[in-house]
């Protein structure tokens, strides 16, 4: 990302954000505050509550009930004993994460159900965070000597770039990042929990293999994710396929796991379209298949990818993409729309009328209707002069 001499809006964000928290953290780590255990926990509980209170009033929780119902039945087969107790909702943010917090919530962001397969991975996601809970992290880590370091370096690494909102809840939650120690904590909790549940134990590796992945393939040195290390990614996927190696088996449950949260899915994928990241949708869709699980819209939308990031040889490949959208389904009028725009920016004139007329027949009343009439009009004009 190149630097510019006038930060970003999101940047001062971050760092009016870390500047209030590191206030916040001065006067609870002042001298002189010396409290019960007890009061300590009330108090992050109060706030941790009233943080809470303002996501909702913001709008950032997605806010399904039958998506939201379906997580939780995750959780409460993961943790039975806890039934009900660590409510579980859906966040609306495209990147890949999860976090508790310390009232023994769990968000799942939209981008986190975009990246997964199945429901076992989704467990292995939720088994981390829970086992942040029932081994008392949050308490633990926020009277912690280093919590300061620890918060701060949340902010560093990005994860509340685009939600203001999350400001102090940072400070109670998962997001604000553990100790190594800690973090192997919950890996073994979640993952004894994961094979209890009677989930496949070999799904927990792949989710961070494939995030570590896009790590790479976008090129973040500021990694938003839950796991944002892009070395402690690869620690876990190899600690994750040691614990999973010899095991049997167990459920992966794709097909309930695609009807409970194909809307979500989609969602994510539609606002990443809107941002123009095209190193994100490259890397959600590339791998082979996935883009077919987005019909009829995958395939366009990974040559739209191709389009946005517009990189030596992504021309080829969006047109590629567009061309096998057509060809698999010759009713989605977006594909004829961004092929015929390719075509009239590589002078193909003909291709082009073809194709744009294509798209005003199947959608004449769409936004970009009119825009395509006024090209075809001037392509045609440039053929008959």
């Amino acid at each position: 990302m190149a630097c510019t001499a006038r930060d970003s809006p999101s940047a001062q964000r971050r760092r009016a954000l870390a500047g209030l928290l590191g206030a916040a953290l001065f006067v609870w780590n002042s001298p002189g505050r010396a409290i019960s255990e007890q009061q300590q926990r009330e108090r992050i509980l109060f706030e941790t509550r009233e943080q809470e209170a303002h996501l909702t009033s913001l709008g950032l929780l997605y806010g399904n009930a039958g998506l939201d119902a379906y997580l939780q039945s995750v959780m409460d087969r993961l943790y039975p004993e806890r039934h009900g107790e660590y409510r579980v909702r859906a966040f609306r943010d495209t990147e890949f994460n999860a976090f508790a917090v310390a009232t023994g919530n769990i968000y799942v962001n939209t981008g986190a159900l975009l990246r997964l397969r199945n429901e076992a991975e989704l467990a292995a996601v939720m088994g981390h965070e829970g086992g942040h809970l029932v081994d008392d992290h949050m308490y633990r880590g926020i009277v912690a000597a280093k919590s300061v370091a620890r918060i701060g370096s949340a902010f560093t690494l990005g994860l509340t770039t685009t939600l203001p909102g999350l400001g102090s809840l940072v400070n109670y939650s998962t997001m604000a990042g553990f100790s190594r120690d800690f973090e192997r904590e919950a890996d073994h909790t979640g993952f004894e929990r994961l094979t209890a549940a009677g989930y496949d134990p070999k799904a927990a590796a792949p989710v961070f293999e494939r995030i570590a992945h896009e790590v790479s393939e976008r090129r973040l040195k500021q990694p938003p994710y839950v796991f944002a290390d892009h070395p402690k990614l690869l620690d876990r996927a190899h600690t994750f396929a040691a614990l999973a190696d010899g095991s049997h088996g167990g459920e992966l449950r794709a097909d309930e796991f695609i009807a409970a949260t194909q809307e979500a899915r989609i969602m994510a994928l539609e606002e990443i379209h809107e941002h123009k990241d095209g190193a994100e949708l490259i890397a959600v869709l590339a791998d082979e298949g996935v883009a077919a699980q987005f019909a009829p819209a995958g395939e366009y939308l990974l040559g739209e990818g191709y389009r946005f990031r517009a990189t030596d040889g992504d021309e080829a490949l969006a047109l590629e993409r567009y061309t096998r959208s057509i060809e698999r389904y010759p009713d989605f009028a977006p594909a004829y729309g961004a092929r015929g725009r390719l075509h009239a920016r590589r002078g193909e004139r003909d291709r082009a009328i073809a194709d744009l007329e294509h798209f005003v027949a199947l959608a004449p009343t769409a936004r970009e209707t009119p825009f395509a009439r006024q090209t075809i009009d001037r392509l045609k004009r440039e053929i008959a002069e």
